[in-house]
């Protein structure tokens, strides 16, 4: 009996991680180009207003 509880293990635990992960990436979605656009001139604003960070590839300080 031990040994049919352990083959459905190893079986359906397969089977359910990939059931999962196959949901996650049905369900992610890509982001139009304005709200890329929007990231990017956040983040480029962030940068800007860190003080400590290298900010050169963005035109900024060191």
């Amino acid at each position: 009996m031990i040994n049919y509880l352990w083959l459905a293990v190893v079986m359906i635990g397969p089977v359910l991680l990939g059931a999962a992960i196959g949901y996650a990436i049905l369900r992610q979605r890509r982001l139009s180009a304005r709200e890329r656009i929007n990231s990017d001139a956040a983040t480029h604003e962030l940068y800007l207003n860190d003080e400590n960070a290298d900010t050169r590839p963005l035109g900024g300080r060191q």
